[in-house]
């Protein structure tokens, strides 16, 4: 595997609608942590990280597993521009792109573990799932060979 393809690339952008924790709050709310920010739906309200982050009382206030919130979002990025560079311009290491969409995804469980560490009982961690199933799909060639011995390229 050279480089991503085109559906992978497509994958990895879909994540960016994916939640990374679902918070049941009650009947008809929800709360979804986005790699982004915050989506409400009681009522709905979009709240992307960087108002977040100016919202509250300092980033050092905030809980360590909301620290690494934004480290997610950087993981991700580079993931997604690490494909798009595979795409469209060939120019890619497939081991990067796994890499960081397998930092993104243990930043989103730490923010799930957070939010259940908090007393968040009905919280739900689909970005993980997601990521992964994106990950095995599309890079299963790559993790496979994580770890094995190099081998000398053909000539």
């Amino acid at each position: 595997m050279r480089h991503s393809s085109s559906l992978g690339l497509v994958a990895i952008a879909t994540l960016a609608v994916v939640p990374w924790v679902l918070q049941l709050n009650g009947a008809g709310d929800l709360t979804a942590v986005m790699s982004w920010g915050l989506v409400n739906t009681n009522p709905w309200h979009a709240l992307p990280l960087p108002s977040y982050l100016n919202a509250t009382q300092g980033f050092s206030t905030l809980p360590q597993s909301l620290q690494v919130w934004p480290l997610g979002l950087v993981f991700y990025g580079g993931a997604l521009l690490s494909a798009a560079m595979g795409v469209f311009a060939g120019r890619e290491d497939v081991r990067v792109t796994a890499g960081l969409l397998a930092l993104s995804a243990i930043t989103s469980v730490v923010v799930w573990w957070g939010l259940l560490g908090r007393g968040a009982a009905r919280t739900v961690p689909v970005g993980v799932i997601a990521t992964a199933m994106v990950a095995w799909w599309f890079y299963y060639p790559v993790l496979g060979s994580v770890g094995a011995p190099p081998t000398r390229p053909r000539e």
